[in-house]
């Protein structure tokens, strides 16, 4: 496990009013994007994405808070939580996904055997889960910065709006679903709740249309997958429909990797690489880390990528203190020419990265991409900074 290059602190003490505590906010992140001075954060608990931006120091803060009922049509009612467990930024939109996932009960500690088993029997299915969406940036200088909004002027062309809109199907019946479920490797995987390896969605990546879905669960004897899908516009306003992309009219792509048996938690990009958080898909302790596709952004055609294919980044902290610190989140942290960096921040947070106003998330520093002059480059880029800084 290898200690991270640098820590910073994200201010989250800003509920939106009243009906979101911060404490579940700092407690529950799972996805993150930086978006130029802004992180955009997601949570497993709540039915928001939140907002910070970087005040210098290593520190974030001017924390604000958006209902996504006010930016898109929600499936289930507006304050069910969504399970946001994936954020990305491709311009114009920001894109989010809920997990797609069942969800059971918890048997804890102090329970009898007739309330324990009764917590383990009982399976939810919320509809704001099975959310695929996309929301615009607007740049409002009276709120801090960049705003998520329903819709407005798309800054390149001012004639054009841009609209959020979201995958079409209500719940368990979203298109994504109705796809996979005559899928052969992964219907049988719907009606599991996510963490006994049932379908879960976790991640997201999105280039130019294509949209890269990285699976929690099923890990197929050992094999993680992503789901590859394109949405576009459907008529009406506010839906989008997935565009056929394969033989037979079928709307989606499957992409197996060998990760070691864990699941994927996140993706991100890394020019054209496609950098994988992985960690245990069901409730044990189990290492985390993060692994690099190499062209995974470039894919076009349905892959198997054996564990020789994938380079592995570096392995995280995972449960330090029992039960607690899972990374969940990760993003290309760096701007502009300076050392490529990833930000990864936590589930379940233990108390040394708690305090009553925030949490720390940990940066790690990229390895140069494979290549010559991708090292060599890298490395007068790193020196030039180190220099510039001392």
């Amino acid at each position: 496990m290898r200690a991270p290059d640098q820590t910073i602190h994200i201010g989250l003490n800003a509920p939106p009013d009243g009906s979101v505590e911060s404490e579940a906010i700092r407690e529950s992140l799972s996805s993150a994007v930086r978006v130029g001075r802004h992180l955009f954060l997601g949570c497993d608990e709540t039915a928001t994405l939140e907002r910070v931006t970087d005040l210098g120091g290593g520190r974030f803060g001017e924390h604000r808070t958006y209902k996504l009922a006010d930016l898109v049509d929600l499936p289930g009612k507006a304050d069910d939580e969504v399970d946001v467990e994936g954020l990305a930024w491709e311009p114009p939109y920001l894109w989010l996904v809920g997990s797609h996932s069942r969800k059971q009960g918890k048997a804890k500690r102090g329970m009898d055997f007739k309330e324990a088993s009764e917590a383990l029997a009982d399976v939810d299915v919320d509809d704001n889960r099975y959310l695929i969406a996309r929301i615009p940036l607007e740049d409002d200088p009276e709120a801090g910065g960049l705003v998520p909004r329903k819709s407005c002027p798309d800054p390149r062309d001012p004639e054009r709006t841009l609209t959020a809109a979201r995958l079409r199907g209500r719940g368990r019946n979203s298109e994504l679903i109705r796809e996979l479920s005559g899928d052969p490797h992964l219907r049988r995987f719907i009606k599991i709740p996510g963490k006994d390896n049932g379908l879960d969605v976790e991640g997201v990546q999105v280039d130019d249309g294509r949209v890269f879905l990285g699976l929690r669960g099923p890990v197929l004897r050992g094999w993680a997958v992503i789901v590859q899908v394109e949405p576009v516009d459907a008529k009406g306003g506010g839906r989008m429909r997935l565009r056929e992309i394969e033989a037979g009219g079928r709307r989606y792509r499957k992409h197996f990797l060998d990760l070691d048996g864990l699941g994927i938690r996140d993706l991100a990009r890394d020019g054209d690489d496609l950098l994988i958080l992985a960690g245990p898909t069901m409730d044990v302790s189990a290492p985390a880390g993060v692994f690099r596709w190499r062209g995974g952004m470039r894919v076009q055609e349905e892959s198997l990528v054996p564990a020789d294919a994938l380079e592995r980044v570096t392995m995280l902290p995972h449960d330090v203190q029992g039960g607690s610190d899972h990374p969940e989140g990760m993003c290309r942290f760096d701007e502009g020419d300076g050392p490529r960096t990833l930000l990864v921040v936590y589930d379940a947070a233990s108390a040394s990265r708690r305090d009553a106003h925030g949490v720390t998330a940990d940066v790690y520093a990229l390895p140069p991409r494979p290549g010559v002059l991708g090292t060599v480059v890298e490395t007068l880029t790193s020196f030039v900074t180190r220099d510039g800084e001392g």
